[in-house]
């Protein structure tokens, strides 16, 4: 197949590791001629790039910036996109022939473009769903339906619901993914919605070494917990933070926070006086994937306030680094079912209570005995279910049955 890949993900290097490089990298090996449209914003002083990599032609478009800047900037940027992709596409790739476009949320603004490629290239479209907008928003008083916020949530609906009907197939992140979505968008064909996981490509397991603790200033004694992921509003860091502090009188157990976001300076201000939690800058992926392997328990965290199924895609790397996890989330997402039920590889316990959070610790440092267990249960649930593999033979289907 020759795909046309759409994100707003800056892809610097196929070298990286994310649930999208892991899946070009996936179609690639596959044989399939892939080609990425990607962003370059506007911030990174760089200009539009068109480049080759491991076979894979990578376009990187200079566009506003989405991050870093003011939500007014972030909106009107966003909005902006729809024309500067189709004005890209019409330049770059003006005899490319493709059989199958494929683009994630965030953004939800791509509807033009999609149709503007079905029309160019006859190909099939698949949406990979990872993002609920803008109801997600609303759920965290970002925005309103009502008032003059209203008119900003009627215009990114409308474009929503584009995205959804531009769509010939949307793969949601899991089964609760797809009940909410068909639930309030019941113009969708249930028959065009499926399971489409985050994957990890050629899943391989991740030892970890004690001493990597030591070296960074850690005792290798205690029972470690590790948050690693964005920093930002929707993980609910104010809970988290509070969460953490309650377990002060829990024995032998340290806390080790990693991430970037918006919500990063607060955050780490408001554990900076917790002798049992301490807070890294940025680590490159190898490095956070050994650091995570050595630590005991991962932790998953999400606003309670969701409405929405959020999947978050940090869950890989600790089933990678066969550790168990901690999910304290909304009752929206379910997370909980994963790691109770189908993988049994952790425990969850609800945003919105401090004293479930401190019981869940508990519970992992009354049951040291269970944590390798659980984490080789995640760890061989991620082989068989969050493999890329399985995205690719979900696209091939897709493509073939529609011939």
């Amino acid at each position: 197949m020759n795909i046309l890949f759409l994100t707003i993900g800056q892809i610097q290097s196929l070298k990286g590791k994310s649930v999208h490089i892991d899946v070009i990298k996936a179609l690639k090996d596959r044989g399939h001629n892939v080609t990425v449209l990607a962003t370059c914003e506007k911030r990174l002083g760089k200009e539009t790039e068109f480049v080759t990599e491991d076979d894979v032609k990578i376009l990187r478009l200079k566009i506003g910036n989405l991050t870093k800047c003011s939500a007014i900037e972030k909106g009107i940027n966003t909005v902006l996109l729809e024309r500067q992709f189709i004005s890209a596409i019409k330049r770059y790739f003006p005899n490319e022939k493709f059989d199958l476009v494929i683009y994630n949320t965030p953004p939800i603004t791509l509807a033009g473009v999609v149709n503007y490629c079905k029309k160019k290239y006859g190909c099939k479209s698949y949406l990979m769903l990872k993002d609920i907008f803008p109801q997600n928003a609303v759920d965290l008083n970002m925005m309103s339906k009502y008032g003059v916020s209203g008119l900003m949530y009627k215009l990114f609906r409308k474009k929503e619901i584009d995205l959804y009907k531009a769509s010939d197939r949307i793969g949601c992140m899991s089964r609760a993914n797809i009940d909410y979505l068909l639930s309030h968008n019941q113009y969708i064909d249930k028959n065009n919605v499926e399971i489409f996981p985050n994957a990890v490509y050629k899943p391989k397991r991740v030892y970890g070494d004690k001493s990597i603790l030591t070296t960074l200033g850690f005792d290798s004694d205690k029972l470690t917990f590790i948050y690693g992921g964005n920093l930002g509003k929707p993980q609910g860091l104010s809970f988290l933070a509070e969460a953490i502090k309650a377990c002060k009188n829990i024995e032998n157990i340290q806390f080790i926070i990693v991430g970037n976001g918006s919500e990063k300076e607060k955050f780490y201000d408001s554990l900076k006086n917790v002798e049992y939690c301490k807070c890294l800058e940025y680590l490159p992926h190898e490095d956070y994937l050994k650091l995570c392997s050595s630590c005991d328990v991962g932790i998953i965290a999400l606003d309670n306030r969701f409405t929405i199924p959020n999947y978050p895609s940090r869950i890989l790397s600790y089933m990678e680094s066969a550790m168990p996890i901690i999910a304290t989330t909304d009752k929206a997402t379910d997370v909980k079912e994963l790691l109770e039920d189908d993988a049994n590889c952790g425990k969850w316990c609800y945003s919105g209570s401090i004293d479930s959070f401190v019981k869940t610790i508990n519970w992992f440092v009354n049951n040291k005995d269970n944590i390798a267990r659980l984490g080789e249960n995640g760890y061989n649930y991620l082989v068989d279910n969050f493999n890329t593999d399985i995205c690719v033979k979900l696209l091939e289907d897709f493509v073939e049955e529609n011939k």
